[in-house]
């Protein structure tokens, strides 16, 4: 380690903060998606407009996301609940990080939206990190569930869609999930 290289690292990080800037969000849509809904299996007609929406997108568009709590779900409830999940292993699931309980559950990029929405409402493979939420969430609370996904074109390079989940991580403290690439 040296000066020479300390100084490359800050032009790079330089550069990477000015394609940040230059990055622009092609399109927006959210989804409220009712608890009883993900209770019942997996909601395939509440979420119908978001997966024509993502396929309208084409093959090759980036998506970042964020999951968050209704304003009348009790958060300290939910962070309970997947907290004796995760520690009980329930339905042999792979649960993603637990931190301090938020309204923002989680938040994510993903090429295919939908098969990661998927996993995180617990109707994926077994083995794969996510929230798992229709194993840990409990039988009494009502609201539902509030899906942002931002797409942006498949020219943003990958490092400026990390950067931008990571900065969107650190701005909503999500309960779930983790900071950086994996």
């Amino acid at each position: 380690m040296n000066q020479e290289l300390l100084e490359q690292i800050a032009e790079n990080l330089v550069s990477l903060a000015e394609q940040v800037k230059g990055a622009c969000v092609e399109a927006s849509h959210t989804v409220q998606l009712p608890l009883q809904d993900v209770r019942a299996g997996y909601p395939e007609a509440a979420l119908a407009a978001l997966k024509s929406w993502v396929a309208a997108g084409g093959n090759d568009a980036q998506y970042i996301y964020q999951v968050s709590a209704s304003e009348g779900m009790v958060i300290d409830d939910l962070h309970k609940a997947f907290s004796l999940a995760k520690d009980n292993k329930t339905g042999g699931r792979a649960y993603a990080r637990l931190h301090h309980a938020s309204r923002c559950l989680y938040v994510g990029s993903s090429s295919s939206p939908m098969a990661r929405l998927k996993q995180h409402l617990g109707f994926g493979a077994k083995g794969t990190y996510a929230m798992q939420i229709r194993y840990w969430l409990p039988p009494q609370s009502s609201g539902s569930l509030k899906i942002d996904v931002w797409r942006f074109s498949k020219e943003t390079p990958k490092a400026v869609i990390q950067v931008i989940e990571d900065g969107l991580w650190a701005s909503r403290q999500p309960m779930f999930g983790r900071q950086g690439a994996r």
